[in-house]
């Protein structure tokens, strides 16, 4: 190839992950808009205790969304890559997983929510959350065919449609003055509108959203996304732990706070903070195709991409905590008004680590993408648990304070060993390759 036609097809690459990240940045932009306003109308017509039991609403299938992928949607988005003609089988055979694993995990859900006694009515807003769990999953497996076909921008308009159907219907249960139970459930009926939308544009793409059960290949996706598949289940207990661990432990009195009253003020601060986690996520989905096609070429080829992506990264983590430093008091008071103005202090401890953050994504990728994935579950199975210790022992004397710095403390160690690990996998996959 010239060089002219070389400098040709890198533009065009980039110019199609930046295409496909900015068209999710705008409608994240919009969706977050919406969330925002939906979180207004909730903490404004139903008051802080009852948003903090909206939030563990939230929580408990929140816990289990990355376990319902299991790595699925790298491993198969890697494997359709390199081999679109099977793109209809993988697709068939990992919705047939995704539902397994859902029915799963909202079975334990249901059970794990009995022990705890809740309220009757808490209990039952939980329980038919856990909803979120199956929609969740089955719309992130319309997103492995919108990312390998590099349609990113389709699952975009998916999302916006349903969390505009969840604020219409928000504010016609808020006038009603309907039960937060079903205010929360009305995330559920969101989603499913997101899903029929994704499985419309799916078969104009001719990927049909059906079954199928090919028990070799079952196998072999089994095999290659456990490590991944432990690694989010880690993952995801290192992430949303602490939310649990204040609703379960027994709180400092000098804080004056309830258990919802607490939930309401980390939650809020969290939410805002998941917000600006979604950049690196964005970003990753629209540049992992071409890191897949880097390493099967040039080591210094790829070695230039992951350079350029972390140094992006590293950009955009700065900016952001920035940001948010500056515009918290702006946006606690926008959102949740003077019943939340702690959430001001909370969201500050937690933007001080977004920067680890968003580093820590691209090198689990490029781990992922060297094969190397076997090293990933010892990785977030030593931070979940260094986690949990830290929260058992914190939270009783510094409440939501101890659980927003534990969680980018965290962090600082999965970015650590994750760097030592990816160098020791680039190291081995390219010595294999010789």
């Amino acid at each position: 190839m010239t060089a002219t036609g070389l400098k040709s097809v890198i533009t065009e690459n980039t110019l199609n992950i930046a295409k496909n990240t900015t068209a999710q940045l705008i409608g994240k932009i919009i969706s977050v808009a919406i969330t925002v306003g939906a979180t207004i109308i909730i903490t404004r017509s139903y008051g802080r205790e009852a948003y903090g039991d909206f939030n563990l609403m939230q929580a408990f299938p929140g816990l289990f969304f990355i376990i319902a992928d299991f790595g699925l949607n790298a491993i198969v988005a890697r494997e359709i890559t390199k081999h679109p003609e099977l793109e209809q089988k993988y697709f068939s055979n990992t919705l047939l997983l995704r539902i397994l694993i859902s029915v799963t995990l909202m079975i334990f859900g249901l059970f794990i929510v009995k022990l705890r006694n809740y309220a009757p009515q808490l209990e039952l807003g939980i329980n038919l959350s856990l909803l979120l769990i199956a929609t969740q999953a089955l719309l992130a497996t319309t997103n492995i065919i919108f990312q390998t076909k590099k349609r990113l921008y389709l699952a975009t308009i998916s999302n916006l449609i349903g969390y505009i159907a969840i604020l219409l219907l928000i504010i016609i249960l808020a006038k009603a003055n309907a039960s937060v139970i079903w205010v929360n459930f009305a995330y559920v009926i969101g989603g499913v509108i997101s899903l029929i939308f994704a499985i419309y544009k799916l078969k104009q793409l001719g990927v049909l959203f059906k079954l199928e059960f090919d028990l070799p290949l079952i196998k072999r996706l089994l095999v290659a996304t456990l490590p991944l598949g432990l690694m989010f289940v880690f993952s995801q207990i290192n992430f949303k732990i602490d939310t649990l661990l204040l609703d379960a432990a027994s709180l400092p009195e000098s804080f004056g706070l309830n258990r919802a009253e607490t939930l309401a003020i980390y939650g809020l601060a969290y939410k805002i903070f998941e917000v600006a986690l979604v950049i690196p996520t964005f970003f990753m989905n629209a540049a992992y195709p071409r890191i897949i096609e880097k390493s099967s070429s040039s080591k210094e080829e790829l070695r230039q991409v992951m350079f350029k992506v972390l140094g992006s990264m590293a950009i955009l983590g700065l900016a952001a905590t920035l940001g948010i430093l500056i515009t918290a008091p702006i946006l606690i008071t926008i959102i949740g008004g003077n019943n939340f103005i702690l959430s001001i202090y909370a969201l500050r401890l937690l933007a001080l680590g977004l920067p680890i953050f968003f580093l820590t994504q691209p090198l689990s990728w490029l781990i992922v993408t060297l094969e190397k994935q076997n090293y990933l579950p010892k990785i977030y199975f030593l931070v979940a648990l260094t986690n949990l210790l830290l929260n058992i022992h914190f939270i009783p004397l510094y409440s939501y304070k101890a659980a927003a710095v534990i969680t980018w403390l965290c962090e600082l160690l999965v970015l650590g060993l994750l760097t030592y690990y990816a160098k020791k996998s680039w190291k081995e996959y390219y010595t294999e390759q010789i």
